[in-house]
């Protein structure tokens, strides 16, 4: 059961590592998405702003659930408290994603570009999905007996 939490974080990091390296190939369309809608209201600039915002914050959910990941698999064959205890970055992940989809997603994403295209409805719904499986992942992974 333990390399099973092991693997079921380091799928958090996977793909959350994908959707950032989705986001940095698409900087294509999303030139043309601030060319073709400019507004008062999302200048250039912010636009950029919050789209590097976002995939920096993917990486990090990336680089704290594989961290998370290899901390668990390490502690596989530890005492209970010693895995107990390496489960600490797995949840800073889970909590990382959730924010993410709360914090950049619902505010940024659905009131700055107000997802307006078919790119953006993608991408929320992707943000939707990353953010509650993450959560429970690591409600799986916190709250199972080891």
């Amino acid at each position: 059961m333990r390399i099973f939490k092991s693997l079921l974080v380091s799928l958090i990091g996977l793909t959350s590592l994908m959707y950032a390296l989705q986001n940095l190939g698409d900087t294509g369309a999303m030139r043309q998405q601030i060319d073709a809608a400019p507004s008062a209201a999302r200048s250039p600039a912010i636009s950029w702003a919050a789209f590097a915002l976002i995939t920096l914050c993917q990486l990090a959910i990336a680089a704290t659930a594989l961290k998370g990941a290899w901390d668990l698999f390490a502690a596989r064959r530890g005492t209970a408290e010693e895995f107990r205890e390496a489960k600490s970055i797995a949840v800073w992940a889970g909590g990382l994603s959730l924010l993410s989809w709360f914090g950049l997603s619902l505010m940024v994403g659905a009131g700055l570009f107000q997802w307006g295209t078919d790119n953006g409805a993608a991408a929320l719904a992707k943000t939707f999905a990353l953010g509650t499986t993450s959560a429970l992942t690591v409600l799986f992974v916190w709250g199972t007996k080891d």
